[in-house]
């Protein structure tokens, strides 16, 4: 047990614990006070009914038994000469314990002999205490304080349990995802509060860590692997050129473009990684104009590939973000469309208001991809097989950083296959009204 069981534990029970002993003490305290009064008032009853028998008004005294019974729930018994009840009730046992030959133990019965007219003799009786509450009143003081402490530990101990054993579990969690254990989590607790939906936060925390953990090796290995093959042929590219030095200008040309290609790739994980880091200015823009930008940007690329770029688009298409991350994320999606394309086709690009949202589609006529690849497309350094993996250029990231840029904007992307042929990859970003 932790300290935090321990103090929950004492502090409930020495709460419950005073307020029982202040509830008992408070009760017994009452009860003292008011059982003086309860006595003299019954005492005075008995004594009524009695002198009603002696002046010989029997019904006035029957009615008075009566009443007195059902309004304090005190029994009054009228016994004669033989012992019995007037009224012919059965006389309780605590009754008939302590009347002995007709003499009455004073200390438990209020009593009044009334003498009637006829000379005869009539005992009016009633308990001092019912048998609950001679039993009450016998009760030693310690019995009841060990009984409260006992209930008291019991209750707080389960309470202190209740409410520090997840604790425990979190704490136990955290200790070993501090010291490397991504794979530990405290699972589904069978309660709901706050700390139950702490746990459920921290499983996702966790997930979320061991995600980034594992995309950064993996980021790693691919980046690794990237710098690997230009590195490999700018070494052969020296080579050559230390032993040929007839034309050493095409080794030169090839070490060259090899560093440019470096240069570029290096930029491109740069990028990637500073939309974690940095914070981009956020404005109100026509998302329209951005696009119609774009595609004026792409219009001398698409015609090095022998296609065009068709485009339509509603007006006013406000939304609160980054000009320049939108603008790297719809470029680097239309760029990809634009090189996977096959000669003399066309790219439709499309955006249109849905709802509260803007939407953003991007259609080429290429090859398209398989279907078990539509989300590690956009993973850095895919390169998705068979089908688009032939195609030169490119380092799998272009696609990495579009989807970064438009999850950062409260968006997603995806991409789905044209029924003729192709792909079609859908931006989705939460808009504005135009006014």
């Amino acid at each position: 047990m932790g300290r935090l069981f321990w103090k929950i534990f004492f502090w409930f029970w020495m709460a419950l614990a005073l307020l029982n002993i202040a509830v008992g003490l408070g009760v017994k305290f009452y009860f003292e006070q008011t059982q003086g009064m309860d006595q003299k008032v019954l005492q005075t009853q008995v004594k009524t009914i009695g002198l009603a028998f002696e002046n010989g008004n029997f019904a006035k005294a029957r009615q008075l038994l009566r009443e007195i019974r059902r309004q304090n729930n005190v029994p009054i018994f009228v016994l004669n000469d033989r012992g019995e009840d007037v009224l012919q009730r059965p006389l309780p046992f605590f009754i008939r314990k302590h009347i002995n030959h007709g003499v009455v133990d004073e200390r438990h019965l209020h009593k009044f002999e009334a003498m009637l007219p006829e000379g005869r003799r009539l005992l009016v009786v009633a308990p001092v205490h019912t048998p609950w509450q001679q039993t009450m009143s016998n009760t030693p003081v310690w019995l009841a304080l060990a009984i409260t402490l006992v209930i008291s530990t019991l209750v707080c101990y389960w309470l202190a349990s209740y409410l520090s054993s997840p604790i425990r579990r979190l704490t136990t969690a955290t200790r070993q995802l501090a010291e490397g254990n991504l794979d530990v989590r405290v699972g589904a607790m069978k309660r709901r509060d706050e700390i139950a939906d702490l746990a459920v936060d921290f499983d996702q925390m966790a997930d979320k860590i061991q995600h980034l953990l594992s995309s950064q090796r993996q980021l790693l290995q691919d980046i690794s692997h990237e710098l690997r093959s230009p590195l490999a042929r700018m070494q052969v590219a020296l080579a050559l050129a230390r032993r040929n030095n007839s034309n050493p200008a095409t080794d030169y040309d090839r070490i060259a473009k090899d560093l440019d290609r470096l240069e570029d790739l290096i930029g491109e994980v740069l990028s990637l990684s500073r939309l974690d880091i940095v914070t981009y200015s956020r404005e109100s823009f026509d998302l329209a104009e951005l696009v119609a930008t774009i595609i004026e940007d792409c219009q001398l690329e698409a015609a090095n590939r022998h296609c065009a770029i068709h485009s339509k688009s509603e007006p006013d298409l406000i939304i609160e973000g980054s000009p320049e991350l939108l603008r790297r994320a719809v470029e680097n999606v239309l760029r990809n469309a634009i090189k996977f394309t096959r000669p003399d086709t066309a790219i439709e690009v499309s955006a249109f208001r849905i709802d509260s949202c803007i939407s953003i589609s991007v259609s080429d006529q290429g090859p398209g991809i398989p279907e078990s690849s539509k989300d590690s497309m956009f993973e850095a350094f895919v390169r998705i097989d068979p089908a688009r993996s032939h195609k030169p250029g490119g380092y799998g990231l272009g696609l990495a950083i579009a989807k970064k840029a438009i999850e950062l904007h409260g968006g997603t992307i995806a991409a789905e296959n044209r029924a003729g042929g192709g792909l079609t990859v859908t931006i989705t970003l939460p808009g504005r009204s135009p006014g």
